[in-house]
């Protein structure tokens, strides 16, 4: 049985590839030209929901997007699958393959026509990943009648390890070299210590960035184990701006036990623990994404916890208030 997705690596992806920017910087800058002439990058757009079935879903990170083409007569569209990988798959087509078709089928039940699928593998791995065709699976010396039978069809490999650090930040000024450098470098805690000026570049600018920049932090804490002395290195490399939010974030992940309370949960009830910690989240400012990535919980489970704080407040508020004993004194 496939093993399931290494989780805050795949939970990173998912958060990172849920933003369009990141998205749209991707396509324009990984996509064959001659694609990208053809499609309308301004209709790009998330595909809500999953098209991945109940027992594929843990195998899959389940990122879709939808651009039409340019100039058709009738609506054209063209879907992206964005499948993350942080160890070698010796079959990514067989995968890919039971991706598309479930989409496919989706998109019959629904009645909708079905689109052209370009399959994307993000790897940032330690070891090498070897990309082949199809009827390779089967061996050398496959007679040359029997190809035809076999599924034809490519995938779109972006292997980090495969770049150096000056091609990543040759991709632009956007969010996506700042996520692919923190990915190609997790494996190594001490580079990213050493060299945060580059891991961090361009960010902090801006406030709107403001929800990255925690990410990214929560994605190195939670997967290096790094001493003391080093962490405070890594808060002073950092600039101004950021090192608030690496403190703030080192803080919620390792001083306040959020991850032990959430294993000592197993045994008082994981739901009730993971519904205090996120009330306490909400309740100190903290953004819906931030919550996600250090507890692991879907938006929903979030949007719920606040809609119950709500209604206490209201329910506290709707009650009259108790009157001082004094005014019914007769004086």
């Amino acid at each position: 049985m496939p093993k399931s997705p290494n989780k805050p690596h795949d939970e990173f992806f998912k958060a990172v590839f849920s933003r369009l920017e990141i998205v749209l910087d991707y396509l324009t800058k990984m996509l064959p030209i001659d694609l990208q002439k053809e499609l309308d990058f301004n209709s790009l757009t998330r595909v809500n929901g999953s098209f991945v079935s109940p027992t594929l879903q843990e195998y899959f990170s389940d990122v879709v997007y939808r651009c039409a083409f340019k100039g058709s007569k009738r609506p054209i569209f063209i879907s992206f699958i964005f499948e993350h990988k942080s160890s070698v798959e010796p079959y990514p087509h067989l995968q890919l393959l039971r991706y598309m078709l479930d989409t496919w089928e989706e998109q019959r039940k629904q009645e909708k026509a079905i689109t052209p699928i370009i399959p994307i593998v993000v790897y940032h791995g330690k070891e090498k990943w070897r990309k082949r065709k199809f009827s390779a699976y089967f061996g050398k010396n496959i007679p040359a009648g029997l190809e035809p039978f076999f599924p034809n069809f490519d995938y779109l490999l972006t292997d980090l390890q495969s770049l150096n650090n000056d091609q990543i930040l040759e991709l632009g000024q956007g969010l996506l070299i700042n996520a692919f450098l923190m990915m190609k470098h997790i494996w190594n805690p001490d580079y990213v210590i050493n060299n945060a000026h580059i891991i961090f570049a361009n960010l902090g600018k801006d406030s709107s960035q403001e929800d990255f920049i925690v990410l990214i932090l929560a994605y190195f804490f939670k997967n290096a184990e790094i001493a003391e002395e080093k962490v405070q290195k890594f808060f002073d490399a950092l600039p101004q701006n950021i090192n608030k939010s690496a403190m703030t974030t080192y803080e919620m992940i390792l001083e306040k036990g959020i991850e032990k309370g959430i294993e000592q949960g197993i045994e008082q009830g994981i739901e009730q623990t993971l519904n205090a910690a996120t009330r306490e989240m909400i309740s100190n400012g903290c953004t819906d994404q931030f919550i996600m990535t250090i507890l692991h919980v879907e938006l929903a489970f979030i949007e719920k916890v606040r809609t119950e704080l709500l209604d206490e407040q209201n329910k506290q508020n709707d009650q009259p208030e108790l009157l001082n004993s004094d005014e019914f004194s007769d004086n």
